[in-house]
């Protein structure tokens, strides 16, 4: 149940980070390379917004992530210690 929960999680915060990073790599190069899709204030707002939920969801990608990495490996230390008593 905790696997399954951790993995769905792990996904829509896999895609939220992919769509924000290319949000935020549009936006650096807007303010780099000064492209008339948006004004550089423009830019640097979104980007700044965009960097908090970006910092937010990769840590709660990470976490899910560290979850689903060390659950399998926990219960089965779990069900040895049992099987040895």
């Amino acid at each position: 149940m905790i696997y399954n929960f951790a993995r769905k999680i792990h996904r829509f915060f896999m895609f939220l980070t992919i769509f924000l990073t290319v949000v935020m790599w549009l936006t650096g190069q807007v303010m780099e390379e000064g492209w008339g899709i948006m004004s550089d204030y423009q830019a640097r707002t979104i980007h700044r917004n965009a960097s908090k939920f970006f910092t937010l969801s990769l840590g709660l990608m990470t976490i899910s992530g560290l979850i689903m990495y060390f659950y399998p490996i926990i219960k089965n230390i779990k069900i040895k210690k049992i099987k040895n008593e």
